[in-house]
């Protein structure tokens, strides 16, 4: 089995093309099999219920991306109804602390959130172009001049959290009215970075956003403007570590239900839109699919389909070259145990009767 796929079309137009006959396991035996070269082990492996994760290929050095899929022996519904309960949901696997917004975001929808010491001490020293926390510039002055940073550990720290609460809080406001604009930039490094030039790049690769959800892709551009029927959204901040440094992370999640059911086994895509991470992430974007179908031995549920794609630091020149394969496997382990954990949050015995 490869280690990558390549990033052409035709592994992502599985939504035109292969899906509309999931029940038929053409998806399972046909795309899996035929389109992404999935082997009779790992097809095993699937039935078995562990995740499958191949990295896809990339045009970008700065880029990596992933295709990752998973049997779920559950209704469609019932995944919907648990994720929105994204802190019992998401709680656990490498996530240490996460908290859901409130539908009008308000500063105690972060009461809980600690930044991690190292973050702490570094934010300390911060400085335009060399900053351990991605940050602009006006965030590593505020931090510099608004803390006591001689008054005990415990209460510096404490002032540290409250402001990075505050900042979180504003980018948050600014974005649900102004859109990517809002998303600012990050001033860590040698160049400054625009936040919404990152993302815009994501989406301007065709071969990686199947044509079948146009306006939903659309939507996540022009955000607040333009949305799709049959949408629900919601936004949340977690802090995660996937093996390096534990990373604030704030996400906008969107759920849109594909009344029309075109393709017709697909009731739902969720799209995963990072809007802030402090670590790593310049912009990232999951494109997630519930495919409904039977699998091996005719036990019904659905495919829960993950199409990642990041862009992240030092992923250019020599030291890049080193990093890349240790970011993809660490990446990938990442995502397939996330795909485990959900497919056991999801089969878990509802608390009352569904």
């Amino acid at each position: 089995m490869r280690a990558a796929i390549s990033l052409g079309i035709g592994v992502v137009l599985f939504v035109a093309a292969a899906l509309p006959q999931a029940r038929s396991n053409a998806f399972r035996d046909g795309f899996l099999r035929q389109k992404l070269h999935f082997s009779a082990a790992d097809l095993s492996d699937l039935d078995a219920g562990r995740a499958i994760v191949r990295s896809l290929d990339t045009s970008v050095r700065q880029e990596i991306a992933h295709f990752g899929v998973v049997y779920i022996e559950a209704r469609a519904d019932r995944f919907i109804e648990r994720f929105s309960d994204v802190e019992g949901f998401e709680r656990g696997r490498g996530v240490a602390q996460i908290g859901r917004f409130s539908p009008s975001p308000r500063i105690t929808d972060m009461a809980s959130l600690t930044l991690p010491d190292d973050d702490v001490a570094a934010l300390r020293a911060c400085r335009a172009g060399d900053c351990e926390v991605k940050l602009a510039a006006a965030g590593m002055t505020r931090f510099r001049n608004e803390v006591n940073w001689s008054s005990p550990k415990a209460a510096a720290a404490a002032q540290v959290n409250e402001i990075a609460r505050q900042m979180l809080l504003e980018v948050l406001r600014e974005y649900q009215s102004n859109g990517n604009q809002a998303l600012g930039r990050y001033d860590d490094g040698s160049e400054p970075l625009h936040a919404a030039e990152q993302f815009q790049a994501l989406l301007t690769n065709e071969d990686l956003w199947p044509a079948a959800v146009p306006t939903l892709v659309t939507y996540l551009n022009s955000y607040p403007n333009g949305r799709p029927e049959a949408v629900d959204e919601f936004f949340y901040w977690s802090v995660v570590d996937f093996g390096l440094k534990p990373t604030v992370r704030m996400n906008h999640v969107t759920i849109q239900r594909l009344s029309q059911r075109s393709p017709p086994d697909v009731p739902y895509v969720i799209a995963i839109k990072q809007l802030y991470a402090s670590h790593y992430f310049r912009s990232a974007l999951e494109l997630r699919f519930l495919v409904e179908g039977e699998r091996a031995r005719g036990r019904s549920g659905f495919y829960l389909i993950s199409i990642t794609r990041s862009r992240i630091d030092g992923m250019t020149g020599l030291t890049g070259s080193l990093l890349r394969p240790l970011i993809n496997r660490r990446s990938r382990n990442a995502i397939r145990g996330y795909l485990e954990h959900v497919k056991r949050q999801v089969e878990r015995p509802a608390l009352t009767a569904e």
